[in-house]
């Protein structure tokens, strides 16, 4: 897709970070956003760095729950007449040992950052095959190339995104 003005691209994490200045960098193409994170705060605050130079929606939606991210799929679509992109970008970060992490947090990292890239592609296939250009953007990390023995959850989630990325 070489040309973002009047396409519409849907964004997790973009309440901080790079998903913000996916958003951000995207609206100064003329792309029109769909903007998600569970942050409302953030979120209104990356929609006031926007303004209203494309057209804004924001969602308040947990990746983890796949219900939520299917609601977000059809209220973008809804909104937007469309949507041409999805970029899964939200993710957190867990510094621990994989012996020594507790089983609760590497659950609660992985439905972010693996989960949360699964819902996000299933929900919005259906509605990029409707679009001439549809694209899929799933952020991994350096850390799903080369793996990092104090970040052994976050390096699961990643090398498990660029894995299923790659197949898809």
């Amino acid at each position: 897709m070489k040309n973002l003005a009047n396409k519409t691209a849907a964004v997790t994490g973009a309440a901080s970070g790079i998903g913000r200045m996916l958003a951000v960098n995207l609206a100064d193409e003329g792309c029109n956003l769909a903007i998600a994170d569970i942050d409302e705060a953030g979120l209104k605050e990356t929609a006031s760095l926007i303004g209203t130079r494309v057209n804004v929606s924001t969602h308040i939606v947990d990746v983890s729950k796949r219900e939520e991210v299917v609601l977000f799929a059809e209220e973008a679509s809804r909104y937007h007449g469309g949507v041409d992109i999805i970029i899964n970008n939200a993710g957190v970060a867990l510094g621990d040992f994989l012996e020594t992490v507790p089983i609760e947090d590497f659950e609660w990292l992985m439905g972010i950052n693996f989960w949360g890239v699964v819902h996000g592609t299933m929900a919005f296939l259906p509605h990029l095959r409707k679009r001439p250009e549809g694209h899929i953007v799933n952020i991994s990390s350096i850390n799903g190339i080369i793996p990092n023995p104090n970040n052994g959850p976050y390096c699961a989630a990643k090398f498990a995104v660029k894995g299923y990325t790659e197949t898809l």
